[in-house]
């Protein structure tokens, strides 16, 4: 080690925690032999397997994390984390669905027991290729016996299927039927005999009569008869206690602290006294008040700028509209004013024309007529 090294360990403080006390997990022991060079191995590497916890005042910084680090004892109350000696309390995650291995009377693997997992004794479940062979020709089976049952055992065969069509027809109506509604099953009426007593000094003979007795039926409609009230809600629970300090005697900088100067008013001065202008404002509170200008006011006028910029777009469209509107009735006129002078260029050419032909006609007329 160099100089430099030397004196920066001296100068640096001792570290509280070194580790050299605490076990380390299981995944991070060596699983196998450990290979020293020579002179490395001291006494101090030579320790068997300890089970159980270390010895008091050795404990600092060791967690237990094995159930071999509790001992024969519980947990550790002085160690402040979650342990659970002899796994007691810990939540198993481990979710397996394995079936233990069975064997028949010849030793041989049951591998139906994967098919009749979940199912009870009596259930038949066919699993194995001897399933398949007829009774007849199985030598497991041994005999056989199709004789015709008796009269006894089908009539109890007969009851026993009837008793089950019966449970399973009463447990769908009895689905069917409503659970809230009161009064639905009525009791046996009960029959009394009435014997008439003496009334007003009548000695007559009264006949005897029997009275019926039954549970009148209730009206599954009725609304209750009793009205729950709510009473008063309990007083709550004592509020905490204040702790004050102690009275202490106030000294004379505390009773100047605690020296409130009368208040000054701008409207009645009964003593006439000459209050400063600086006592006035002060007293007015102005200076206290911070001016506040309300966020509307820039919504206001951001919406105000808004509609502005939309009712000049809406005038500039409105003036483009009428400009082309403007421009196609002029294209109009000028259409309609040059249809009329093609037309009336038209009519003068025929005119023209005709004026022609009955002058080129009158000349022949006038030459035939000169021949003859």
């Amino acid at each position: 080690m160099s100089p430099i090294s030397n004196s920066l360990a001296k100068a640096l403080p001792k570290p509280k925690y070194t580790g050299e006390n605490e076990e380390l997990p299981s995944h991070i022991q060596s699983k196998g032999p450990r290979i020293l060079g020579a002179g490395a191995l001291d006494e101090t590497q030579v320790v068997l397997k300890r089970t159980g916890p270390p010895a008091y005042g050795q404990r600092a910084g060791w967690r237990p994390r094995s159930a071999e680090d509790y001992g024969d004892g519980g947990a550790f109350p002085e160690i402040p984390v979650a342990q659970y000696p002899l796994d007691m309390g810990r939540k198993s995650s481990a979710t397996s669905n394995a079936l233990a291995v069975q064997v028949d009377a010849n030793g041989k693997v049951k591998y139906d027991a994967i098919a009749r997992q979940g199912h009870n004794d009596k259930r038949i479940v066919h699993a194995s290729f001897k399933d398949l062979i007829p009774l007849r020709q199985r030598s497991d089976v041994g005999e056989i016996s199709l004789n015709r049952p008796s009269e006894e055992e089908v009539a109890a065969q007969t009851q026993k299927t009837k008793d089950a069509l019966e449970k399973l027809v009463n447990g769908a109506v009895a689905a069917q039927k409503p659970k809230s509604v009161q009064g639905i099953t009525r009791s046996d009426a009960t029959y009394v005999r009435y014997t008439p007593a003496n009334q007003m000094g009548d000695v007559t003979r009264k006949n005897d009569r029997i009275m019926k007795i039954m549970e009148r039926q209730k009206d599954p409609l009725e609304p209750p008869k009793f009205k729950h009230k709510k009473i008063p809600r309990g007083p709550p629970s004592p509020p905490p206690p204040v702790m004050h300090s102690p009275p202490r005697k106030l000294t004379a900088e505390d009773q100047e602290a605690w020296k409130i100067p009368p208040t000054v008013s701008n409207w009645k001065n009964p003593k006439g006294y000459t209050v400063p202008l600086d006592k006035r404002l002060a007293a007015d509170g102005r200076g206290l008040q911070d001016v506040a200008i309300n966020d509307k006011f820039a919504t206001l006028s951001e919406s105000l700028n808004t509609a502005d910029r939309h009712a000049r777009q809406e005038v500039q469209q409105r003036a483009v509209m009428q400009q082309k509107l403007a421009e196609r009735e002029r294209m109009e006129k000028e259409d309609q004013l040059r249809m009329l002078a093609q037309r009336a260029r038209e009519e003068r050419s025929m005119a023209g024309r005709r004026e022609s032909y009955a002058t080129s006609y009158s000349r022949s007329r006038e030459s035939f007529s000169i021949f003859v």
